[in-house]
């Protein structure tokens, strides 16, 4: 009976929030995306000799990344400017989230890391997102990729055919 009500009395004081947000939280691991170990696609693998300097258009369906790369040994200096093709700027008013990052690969094209580039957060889709990263490389990196994942918005309500959003992503992985 003693065992029943100190564990009644542990609940009370905060026990099952605890346990609670254990739970949540090791269920939400599973969700954590990694691509590490996965292969980029050769097309969209850029080069990262040491010592080189490298200046490059990146251009998919929904973004133009004009980029600048340097490497000096095991630091990678990353910087351009990063901006919505007319797909996107031109049909959508808000982007909602953007999230811009590079994959780091071996000399096979295996991830080795993900590494998350900031950009000024603009939910105009016709502003230019200025980046400039510093980057630690992995030992064995030979290439990087670019990758990104976001969502944009039109304005106006569903009854006068606005309000739709799009989500525009790219992994160049191997599936």
């Amino acid at each position: 009976m003693s065992k029943a009500l100190s564990m009644a009395e542990w609940m009370k004081r905060g026990g099952l929030l605890l346990v609670a947000s254990s739970i949540v939280l090791t269920g939400c691991q599973g969700l954590l995306t990694t691509y590490k170990g996965q292969k980029v696609r050769d097309r969209y693998r850029i080069a990262l000799a040491d010592g080189t300097s490298r200046s490059d258009l990146y251009q998919s369906p929904d973004l133009t990344i004009d980029y600048h790369a340097v490497r000096n040994g095991d630091e990678l200096q990353l910087s351009g400017v990063a901006r919505y093709t007319p797909q996107i700027s031109n049909s959508y008013t808000l982007i909602t989230y953007f999230h811009l990052s590079v994959f780091l690969a071996d000399q096979y094209g295996n991830i080795l890391q993900d590494s998350g580039i900031t950009t000024p957060g603009s939910d105009d889709p016709n502003n230019r997102m200025r980046f400039s990263e510093k980057i630690k490389l992995p030992p064995g990196t030979a290439y990087m990729a670019f990758s990104y994942n976001g969502e944009a918005r039109s304005s106006g309500s569903r009854q006068d055919g606005g309000g739709g959003s799009i989500s525009c992503w790219f992994v160049p992985i191997v599936k």
